[in-house]
Formats: C-alpha cells, structure tokens, sequence
C-alpha cells in the first residue's frame, strides 16, 4: 500500500510540475505582449483557479523574461543526493519528531544534513503532516456566500478601473485585545502529526490584563492607534470620538487622502448606527462594501495583527503603558513595504473568495 501511494505522489509531483511549466509558457507569451504581472495572473486564475501559482512568482518570472532569459525551467540548485533519504536518516527522523513534535524543517535538515527534497520525501514515506487548527466565524450559508461573491467583484471592478490609486485611497480599521501576555500563536503551536498521533492539546488562556487597541493604517503605515481606558467600550459615541481623531490625523499626515479617502471597516454595531453613519458622511468619506463574517477580507485580520501578537508573545508586560508602548513599537518597526504588502494582498484575496464560490480564503 505505501508503494501505492508513494507511486501516486510521484505523479501528482510530476503533474504540478507541468502545470507550472505551462504557466511560466503563459507568463513568457503575456510579458512579450507588454501585460502587466497582476493583468497575467488574473487571466491564469481564470484558467487554472487553485493550482495558479500566486502573483509574487508571476513578478518573479515577469523579470527573468524582462532581462532576456527564455528557459521556462527552474535553474538546478545545489543540494544534497536523493540519496539521502535512506532508511537510517528515516529511523532518525521518526525519531526526532517524536521528541519534539513542534520542531521545523530547518532544524530537521541541519540534524540529519540533508536537504529539503529528501526530507520531504521521508516525511510523506511516514507519513507525517503539520497541522494547526482553523477557526472560522460562522459556518457561511449559500446567501453568505453570494453576498461575497458580489462585495468581492465589486471592489474588483473598482480596483481594475483605477488600479493602485483605488488601493492608495483605503484606509483600514479595525479592533484588537492586547494582553499582558500573549500566548503562542496556533501557528508556532503546530506539531508533525501521525495518524496514529493523539489529536488532543489543553487549552490555555491568555493573561486577564489587557487594553482595546484601535488600530487605522494604509498601504504606507499606521495613521492612527487609539487606546482605550480600563472600562470603556467601543460603542457609537466612542467610535465617533476616534473618527474625529482619524480626521485630524489625515488632514495631518496624509493630506492627499481627504478627498479620496475610502474607510474600510467591518459591518460591527458601532461602525454601522444611525449615530456613525451621519458622521461619516460629513466628513465627506467613502465607506467600502463589506460582507458579514469575512476577516478573510480584512488586512488587520489576515496580515496584521498575527504578526503583531507573535511578536508580543512570550513577553510579560507589568501594566496596560508597557504594552502599549511595545504594540507601538512593534507597528513603527513594520516598515512600510510590511503594509503595504498587506493592502495588495486585497486584490489576491478578493479574486480568491470569487474562485472559491465566496468561501472562506485561507491564503
């Protein structure tokens, strides 16, 4: 049986090779003709949906083609024989990951001295995977999905009308808790598991002390962090408070925005009353669509505050001024190209929920 199956990794391998290959056919043709990188990639998701390679690779083979290069096969990388993966090194590494079952293929590598290819090779000969748990906010109904499926072409449409002067307009909000202590990330707690493996792990809570953090950023930086006080909530009044902050912050630091100025926020309570809506409007802003359950839509969400909390975690801060001054400094060392990598990544997010049937993007 694991000849079998090790004989159809085999082709599935080979068969994902081919698909790239014809990709990077794709991208030589495109580029010839002068296409843009993010005009070829939509046309090979329409082609090839998930087994499109993402839009980084796509600008990566854009500028090899660019500089004169015409070989659509990866240039041979030195590295250590197939040979490695021998029954010892697999005895070795069974082992290993039986020790510590959080450890990483890095350090996988450099304990056994082999490379990358031979470890992956052992490693789906016994058959081990990585894994971390998801959690989603709401199973989505058909409508759910619909609904995203047409916020998504929406902004999509907005996008390709005006391109990067749509994405330079957004300015993104959203809430987050901020511990004393933060907990390893689900990420860092992922272990090799084997079928055999036991599935459960105790769960652990975060310290009691924490502080609401605010946080509004574009595609160059952080424009506004907002604090709150022990006891207060964000509802209407407090949201409006921290609007006309943003207000004179843009007028400040990114005077070009107040007449272009596109409020991205999620559809909570306090960013949709009666109270909001109105004070919004008199500032003249823009509010996107946003669809209900979709932090997968929100670059706070799905770019920002993982890292942010995985740099906090593991340090244990006094009182609620420690940790605002390590969250600060934390957002102020991000670097610009850091956000703005997040409000591109929109765009791949977007096409994504399209091409799912408006289910959840998971990358």
């Amino acid at each position: 049986m694991r000849q079998i199956a090790t004989a159809e990794q085999s082709i599935k391998i080979a068969s994902d090779i081919e698909v790239r290959k014809k990709q990077r056919c794709v991208i030589e043709f495109l580029t010839a003709k002068q296409t843009a990188p993010i005009d070829i990639h939509r046309r090979l998701l329409k082609v090839y949906g998930d087994d499109t390679v993402n839009v980084s690779t796509v600008r990566q083979w854009v500028v090899r083609f660019n500089s004169g290069e015409s070989e659509v096969h990866n240039k041979p990388r030195p590295g250590h024989p197939c040979s490695a993966a021998t029954p010892h090194n697999e005895q070795h590494l069974d082992q290993l990951i039986r020790t510590d079952q959080q450890i990483t293929t890095r350090e996988l590598c450099a304990r056994l001295n082999i490379g990358c290819n031979a470890l992956e090779m052992m490693l789906g000969k016994l058959d081990y995977g990585k894994v971390c748990s998801r959690w989603v906010p709401q199973m989505l109904t058909q409508d759910h999905k619909t609904h995203r499926m047409e916020v998504c072409q929406d902004l999509l449409h907005q996008f390709e009308a005006e391109g990067d002067k749509f994405l330079d307009s957004i300015v993104t909000e959203d809430e987050t808790w901020c511990h004393h202590y933060e907990l390893e990330s689900k990420t860092q707690s992922m272990e090799w598991r084997h079928p055999d493996s036991p599935r459960k792990k105790f769960k652990t809570q975060p310290s009691a002390g924490k502080v609401m953090c605010m946080v509004f950023w574009d595609r160059w930086g952080v424009i506004l962090l907002d604090f709150l006080e022990p006891g207060e909530s964000v509802n209407c009044e407090r949201y409006k408070m921290t609007l006309t902050k943003l207000k004179a912050r843009i007028s400040l630091v990114r005077p070009e925005k107040q007449t272009t100025f596109r409020l991205q926020h999620d559809n909570a309570r306090p960013h949709t009353s009666l109270v909001t809506t109105p004070h919004i409007a008199k500032f003249g802003w823009t509010v996107l669509p946003y669809p209900p359950y979709s932090p997968d839509l929100a670059p706070s969400d799905f770019h920002l505050f993982g890292p942010m909390k995985d740099g906090l975690c593991g340090q244990h801060f006094p009182d609620n001024d420690a940790v605002i001054a390590a969250v600060r400094k934390w957002l102020a060392s991000a670097g610009a190209d850091f956000y703005g990598h997040g409000i591109q990544a929109l765009v791949h997010h977007w096409q994504k929920c399209i091409t799912n049937g408006g289910d959840y993007v998971e990358k």
